[in-house]
């Protein structure tokens, strides 16, 4: 309502209307039936209808040949933006429909649709990379739990650990970052002297997907419904990543600066057992906050991190924060005491823009305050007695692509999402690659080895400070080292993470392999767990 012309849209639509139903009067007034060269004739009839019926099958085939717009042909351009306005809208949603419906049938086998057929324990020894054949099936989810290596500094202290998923926070943006269009704002500093992984791309397209699955290191499974919307909402999962902190006697917080009936997210970490589920009322509350402290959509992400702080000064334990932000969203407001900084838009980026300039501003004003609010919170962490004992790590649920069309050669770019971490001075992470591919279920992976000792977790990604292949998964995109998959078509790198948009064939086995090995074991692991879980409930 606030970001776009509703009623002047109303308007113009009755106005339209109102000509239209003019002009036919005009054009086709009363027909005297007895003069009419269709009347009579039923012969007539049929044939108008057969021809109507095979010029609509045509339009929305796009043709009547073979090679026609559909979705097996709808990738025929350099241009992304044309791809996917040129598949017709009806049979666009009757494959999004069918899709779910199959995925989402208690009889769909996610094994047999990912190529291993009924043998599950060939998709775990291809995601393993060993061969599990001696295991007995209902032992298999044991495989993937993991084990911290034992650290002598931690076995003595213990870090606060603070995960924040921050609003259509896309990192696509940031290579157009200056001090004329500062959408960094105080974060650059930050990701200039912290540790910042260039080429993570978000597990979703959208807030909820990323969200979950950087909560429970879980891959979203293609076409299932998102967990905290399916049979799996009350089902405490093994793999909540605040479980293991848990166990080492932290105090576990998941806060939302909005409200948690948004997606029944407050019901859903409920079931996993977090210690405090802390939405926009709580925060108010606490804070003394009155009157209107925010958008439609929640606080402003100044009281958001203001909470946490509070909450971090007056801890007596250590703490896990699971969070997400909401500034950074429609309608693109913040509170009047924020002064933007400029924000010129460069040469290069006005060419592009594909929205009204002054909705591309505040778009922009809203990115730049949010991530102004979230540089300020990590200097008063790194200027306080905090900095020694507090990791921080950062990441966006989504890219937002609404205002820009991208090209193929920026298909991964499209998809990609800040990966930031701040680390207390004794950690050595020198050496670590910030190029290194890795997506949302990576995250954990990595901090659970920097912040626990000889904790068991379950999880379905890689410590991106390992070494070893990189992989990138995600609902729309999939990479490696050798290249990206994108609409099972192959492209190789050009200049990470900018592809060649020629399609161009690598190896790309050992990627495929990848991606169908993980779904079909997450699939699996959700399935055992829900089977347990209905038989103690």
């Amino acid at each position: 309502w606030k970001n776009y012309p509703v009623v002047p849209g109303l308007i113009g639509i009755l106005i339209y209307s109102i000509f239209l139903l003019q002009l036919n009067k005009y054009l086709f007034p009363k027909i005297n039936l007895h003069k009419s060269y269709f009347h009579p004739g039923f012969f007539k009839y049929i044939s108008l209808l057969f021809i109507s019926f095979i010029l609509l099958a045509g339009g929305i085939r796009g043709g009547y040949g073979k090679m026609v717009i559909s979705p097996q042909y709808s990738d025929f351009s350099k241009s992304e933006f044309i791809n996917q306005v040129s598949m017709n809208g009806l049979v666009a949603l009757d494959r999004a429909i069918r899709i779910r419906v199959q995925n989402n049938n208690d009889d769909f086998n996610m094994t047999k649709a990912m190529g291993f057929g009924d043998n599950i324990h060939a998709a775990y020894s291809t995601f393993l990379g060993v061969d599990v054949g001696p295991t007995p099936e209902d032992q298999l989810v044991n495989l993937i739990k993991r084990r911290t290596p034992t650290s002598i500094t931690l076995q003595e202290k213990k870090y606060h650990v603070l995960i924040f998923v921050m609003e259509s926070f896309g990192a696509s943006w940031l290579k157009y970052h200056s001090e004329s269009f500062n959408v960094l704002a105080g974060l650059k500093q930050h990701f200039d002297s912290d540790i910042y992984f260039q080429n993570i791309i978000s597990g979703d397209n959208g807030t909820i997907g990323s969200l979950l699955t950087v909560a429970t290191g879980i891959p979203i499974r293609p076409g299932k419904r998102f967990l905290s919307e399916s049979k799996f909402l009350q089902m405490p999962l093994t793999s909540s990543v605040h479980l293991p902190y848990k166990k080492n006697g932290y105090e576990t917080n998941f806060i939302y600066g909005g409200k948690l009936g948004w997606r029944d997210i407050g019901k859903f970490f409920r079931y996993q057992g977090y210690d405090n589920i802390i939405g926009e009322n709580a925060i108010k509350t606490e804070l003394g906050l009155s009157g209107r402290q925010g958008t439609e959509w929640g606080l402003y992400d100044e009281h958001y991190f203001d909470y946490v702080l509070k909450r971090l000064k007056e801890a007596k334990h250590p703490q896990f924060f699971m969070g997400l932000s909401t500034s950074n969203h429609p309608p693109f407001e913040f509170p009047e005491s924020f002064k933007p900084l400029p924000l010129e838009i460069p040469a290069e980026l006005k060419k592009r823009i594909s929205r009204e300039q002054d909705l591309f501003i505040k778009r922009f004003e809203a990115f730049q305050y949010a991530n102004q609010m979230l540089a300020q919170f990590i200097s008063r962490v790194k200027n306080s007695s905090l900095a020694g004992n507090t990791i921080i790590a950062v990441t966006g649920d989504h890219n937002f692509w609404g205002f820009m069309n991208y090209s193929k050669a920026e298909m991964f770019e499209k998809y990609s999402v800040p990966f930031y971490l701040y680390l207390p001075p004794e950690f050595n992470t020198a050496g670590y690659d910030p190029k290194k591919l890795g997506s949302h279920e990576d995250i954990m992976s990595t901090i659970f080895n920097l912040s626990l000792t000889d904790s068991d977790y379950i999880s379905f990604g890689e410590d991106l400070f390992a070494q070893g292949p990189s992989y990138a998964l995600n609902s729309g995109v999939m990479a490696s080292d050798e290249g990206v998959m994108y609409r099972d078509k192959e492209f190789v790198w050009n200049d990470k993470p900018l592809v060649d948009p020629t399609s161009k064939s690598f190896a790309s086995k050992k990627l495929r392999d990848r991606y169908r090995s993980t779904m079909a074991v997450v699939d699996h692991y959700l399935e055992q767990l829900y089977k347990q879980f209905k038989q103690k409930n």
